[in-house]
């Protein structure tokens, strides 16, 4: 990956996020992840089927998404998780000229795993489920 500087700059914000939030620090957690989600788009922009830009991107996510739960925010912590999935698969969409497209498949497994645990450890419904009708 040609932006270190940028990966190493998601490091630090992270484990500075994960810091505050371990402290109870919880509005500077969220500061912190909001930081690292951003330059962790940054990443996935510039290195669309890099395997470190995915996992950086997904992990932004999950955290933001987990502090937001542990607020009972289920719902915004939900739909961080979908714009992560969003996410991939624009850049799937996106990455027709890229041969090697693992890491972005990797990366929609792993997400869409992490919204069916979500969705199960909060009996949480999303409003797309509760409002269709069976026929």
């Amino acid at each position: 990956m040609r932006n270190l500087s940028e990966y190493q700059q998601w490091q630090s914000y992270t484990k500075a996020g994960n810091e505050c939030f371990n402290n109870g620090n919880i509005k500077s957690a969220k500061s912190h992840y909001h930081v690292a989600l951003s330059l962790s788009n940054n990443l996935l922009s510039a290195h669309p089927t890099n395997k470190a830009a995915v996992c950086a991107m997904l992990v932004a996510h999950h955290n933001l998404a987990t502090l937001l739960a542990q607020q009972t925010q289920c719902g915004s912590a939900y739909s961080l998780l979908k714009q992560a999935q969003q996410r991939l698969e624009k850049q799937l969409s996106n990455s027709h000229k890229h041969n090697d497209l693992s890491a972005l498949l990797w990366g929609l497994s792993k997400n869409r795993s992490e919204l069916m645990v979500f969705v199960k450890t909060h009996s949480f419904t999303p409003v797309s489920f509760a409002t269709q009708r069976l026929n």
